[in-house]
């Protein structure tokens, strides 16, 4: 079979890709491994609970997403949090929950920080950008102080990545961060006029939503939409290119095209492509392990229950969990009534080796953590657990010579792109911007 163009994967970065090329062209296919689309994004409904497997919410933050869903119906679907939700989120503080400041006076009052920490802060858009990239870590203590950074910055970057603050790339990993402080040299600043731009774009003031049915109901509403485009089952083996054309060799025979879109993860990529220096690159690019466990409990098991998103955790709290989303407290339909569900992020580079454990051994402990943090009386009336051994990649200190190399291969081969997570981003608002990007200079 020949087409113009060819995406490998059915992931939220391809369906993406495939959605708006298909406003401009028929002359396309996707070819996707697994016997379903979607990805990381995995939605289950069992027992009345709402369970989300990969990302939980995702944030409506540009207008290339906000095109997608109305270009589905999909606008009217959409499920905005609680208020509570967004404005409640904690961290540990002498092993009880701790609000994390949203507003000014908030920020003065909370005993996350001192007071030295908090005038630190305050001084933030007098502090020189940085010259050259850094890490995480670096940028936060010289921007922020080093209060903030091991009280708040920590657990949020544990959020996004699950990663080690000190290794990652801050012009990569928290890229706004380092675009604000480049473009107005400071944060703050950068903070403000992106808010007036958001609304300028008209973009709704509530950004976090789900959708009814899960946020499978984003990629199986593109996948419906574009049935006749898929190739199922379908794993790609080799690729080769003679003048201009690809050939791609697959375990349901020889595909021809013009290019390639390739949202493909990076050790699969790495077998498929053929420069050896990014061949090393990919192969050695690090993906972080990650164990969801999702547990339900009645109303009234639960004694202290906190409104609002989740808990985030550091490693001097010394619990064997990341976060924990409080999914029915954020979303009310997540649950059936007179329940609650919580869902808890295992692993990562700080807890790895968590991920190695029996599910049962690690589930009684999470449960007995979770029984002393919100005094839960019994057992879980519900019980569900995901294993993903390279569940989220890491955009370390030498991601800038993976990008290059990326875009030395798409210069030496024409019509081959790249567009997988672990380059632009991880977020599902990312990669949908970034497929309208690419699609759009088509």
């Amino acid at each position: 079979m020949k087409k113009k163009t060819i995406i490998l994967g059915a992931g939220i970065s391809g369906l993406s890709a495939a959605h708006f090329l298909s406003k401009k062209s028929d002359d396309f296919i996707i070819l996707e491994e697994n016997n379903k689309v979607g990805g990381w994004i995995n939605s289950e409904k069992i027992d009345g609970y709402t369970c989300e497997n990969g990302p939980n919410t995702v944030l409506l933050n540009n207008t290339a997403f906000l095109e997608l869903l109305k270009d589905l119906n999909l606008d009217k679907e959409i499920c905005k949090p609680q208020e509570s939700a967004a404005d409640n989120r904690y961290v540990l503080h002498q092993n009880k929950l701790q609000k994390i400041p949203t507003n000014l006076w908030e920020f003065f009052v909370s005993p996350l920080l001192k007071l030295s920490d908090k005038l630190i802060l305050l001084s933030e858009p007098f502090v020189k950008k940085h010259k050259t990239n850094t890490s995480v870590a670096s940028f936060c203590k010289n921007r922020f102080g080093v209060g903030l950074y091991e009280q708040l910055i920590i657990p949020f970057v544990t959020g996004i990545y699950a990663g080690n603050p000190e290794k990652m790339s801050v012009k990569h990993a928290l890229k706004s961060l380092w675009e604000m402080e480049q473009k107005y040299g400071s944060v703050f600043k950068g903070f403000l006029k992106k808010q007036k731009l958001h609304k300028k774009n008209d973009l709704p003031k509530v950004k976090m939503f789900t959708l009814k049915k899960g946020l499978s109901q984003l990629t199986d509403s593109i996948g419906k939409n574009l049935e006749k485009k898929l190739f199922l089952n379908t794993r790609v083996i080799k690729i080769e290119k003679v003048n201009s054309v690809f050939t791609i060799h697959t375990n349901n025979g020889v595909f021809e095209c013009e290019q390639i879109i390739c949202t493909l993860p990076a050790n699969v990529t790495s077998k498929l492509i053929m420069e050896n220096s990014l061949v090393e690159k990919l192969q050695d690019l690090e993906y972080v392990p990650v164990d969801v466990f999702h547990f339900g409990f009645n109303k009234n098991q639960i004694k202290n229950q906190f409104e609002g998103f989740g808990l985030l955790t550091k490693k001097t709290d010394e619990k064997h969990f990341l976060g924990m989303l409080f999914n029915s407290q954020i979303f009310p339909h997540t649950a059936p009534k007179e329940k609650e569900l919580f869902t808890l992020i295992v692993g990562g580079s700080r807890q790895a080796k968590l991920c190695q454990m029996q599910p049962n051994e690690l589930q009684k402990i999470l449960l007995k953590e979770v029984s002393e943090i919100l005094s839960v009386k019994g057992n879980p009336n519900f019980i569900k657990h995901e294993r993903y051994k390279k569940a989220i990649p890491q955009y370390g200190l030498d991601h800038q010579e993976l990008v290059e190399d990326v875009k030395k291969y798409q210069v030496a081969h024409t019509g081959f792109y790249f567009l997988s997570n672990y380059i632009d981003g991880v977020s599902v608002s990312d990669r949908v911007l970034k497929s309208y990007k690419l699609i759009n200079n088509f």
